[in-house]
């Protein structure tokens, strides 16, 4: 095989006729031309694009893709069981106790759980004189929170000489889940 410049190259007749491993090409000329019968075919040196070609690359890394998914803004309450306090005893001063919990999920920034006034428990017109008293703990969020337990305790004084009305006391509370980083 003849190179257009009338020289002849035995290795690149060897690496093209050779059927085993690929022969290295890099002490070729940038842009080497030969000469076939009845063709020309131009060889491209290869070194410079995939490294040595004797020991091509096992991979290749490719220019990068964004993959992602989006977060629906959410704050989302669930109160658990309505909580109830043991009978009240007349003419004995007791705390009487009860409890529930809650299920808090934020995606905001922050998020703070409220009660409304709890005032005074009430059986008709008649109310205990002493208020009720909630504690929610915990009660704040620096962050996002998924299925967050709250536990809510409420707290009743009854004294000795407080008058007690036949029936059932109660107090209807409003509990908020709110951000101010959403």
């Amino acid at each position: 095989m003849k190179n257009t410049d009338g020289s002849s190259d035995a290795r690149v007749c060897g690496a093209l006729a050779a059927s085993g491993a690929p022969k290295a090409l890099s002490n070729l000329g940038v842009n080497p031309r030969f000469t076939f019968p009845g063709s020309s075919v131009t060889v491209i040196k290869l070194v410079g694009a995939l490294g040595d070609p004797a020991n091509p690359p096992t991979s290749v890394t490719p220019d990068p893709i964004t993959v992602g998914g989006s977060v629906p803004a959410t704050l989302s309450l669930t109160l658990g069981a309505t909580p109830e306090f043991p009978a009240f005893t007349p003419g004995v001063t007791k705390d009487y106790e009860a409890s529930t919990t809650a299920t808090v999920t934020s995606t905001a920034g922050d998020a703070a759980l409220t009660v409304s006034d709890p005032g005074h428990l009430t059986n008709g017109s008649f109310s205990l004189p002493e208020p009720l008293q909630v504690g929610i703990a915990p009660a704040s969020w620096t962050g996002p929170v998924s299925n967050a337990a709250v536990a809510i305790a409420f707290k009743q004084r009854v004294n000795a000489t407080d008058a007690l009305r036949t029936g059932r006391y109660a107090k209807t509370l409003t509990f908020t889940l709110s951000t101010t980083r959403p």
